[in-house]
Formats: structure tokens, sequence, C-alpha cells
């Protein structure tokens, strides 16, 4: 049976690292991962109007996530069934419910060190989420000060 995974992204590589360790202690079984981004919604009519979530996700997709993504795949294509890109935008706890429910997510991990450092209208859901009182798995992975700003795939072998 395939275990739907919920991990929250930056889209900074390095944030990918909770994806690798969720799928390295998961190997004998299934994966399908969402990788869920936190906005805002926007304020303007004219956006709300042509709201496309398609072309926001690549409009935050650098090549290099891209690249670490498919590295990733490659890498654990055995337990892996598949990664989509989500965008969440609810601002409470009900509303991130409602979006795990709707994906019928069985776990979602979390970095245990790390921040994400979202875009200008992202934000942090780790607070939101370990208030919902879902289930969820924090995970410690070594953050290396002198390239966490750096958005290169060597973070991703470390």
């Amino acid at each position: 049976m395939v275990k739907k995974i919920l991990i929250p992204t930056d889209f900074k590589i390095e944030s990918l690292n909770t994806l690798k360790y969720c799928l390295e202690e998961r190997k004998q079984e299934k994966s399908s991962v969402i990788l869920m981004y936190s906005a805002y919604n926007s304020d303007s009519i004219t956006e709300v109007l042509f709201y496309d979530p398609t072309k926001i996700v690549e409009e935050l997709l650098s090549s290099n996530f891209n690249d670490a993504i498919n590295i990733i795949k490659n890498t654990f294509e055995s337990s892996l069934y598949a990664i989509k890109i989500e965008l969440f935008h609810g601002l409470n706890i009900n509303a991130f419910v409602n979006f795990y429910d709707a994906h019928e997510v069985d776990l979602v991990y979390l970095p245990k060190d790390y921040s994400l450092k979202p875009f200008k209208n992202g934000f942090d859901p780790i607070p939101l989420i370990k208030k919902s009182k879902l289930e969820y798995r924090e995970v410690a992975w070594s953050i290396e000060h002198d390239l966490v700003d750096k958005d290169d795939l060597n973070q991703l072998f470390k």
C-alpha cells in the first residue's frame, strides 16, 4: 500500500534533506510525496481572477531545485511512487486539517533544526502543523551553516 507523505518546503535545495531522510527511512515501503509550499492569498482582484497554481509553482521552482528532485526520484525510484508540489493558502489549523484530509495524507515529516525560508508571499507552516494535533515526525539532519544560503546540489549529498 502506498503511503502519502506531506513535507513542507521553501523551494530551497536544503529543505529536500527532509524528503531524502524520509525516503531513506521508508525504503521498504512505497511512498507518494506531497511537497507543500505555504503562501498567503493575494488581495488583488486581478490575481484572484487569474489564479493559476501551476504558474505560481513554476515561478518559484528553480532549475537547481528541479534537478535535485530528479536526483531524488532516480535514487529512490524503487520506493518512491510519486512527488507532486501543492500550494497551501490556509491561515489556521482548520484550513490545514482540511488540506491534510483532502490530500489523504498519512504522515507529515518536518525538519527539526531547519527553519523554512519562504519567498516574499510565503510563510512557514510548521507551527500550524504542530498545533494541528495531526501525526507528524520530526527529523534531524545536520546543517552546514556556511552553506545555508547557497542553493546548490551539494547540500543534498552531505
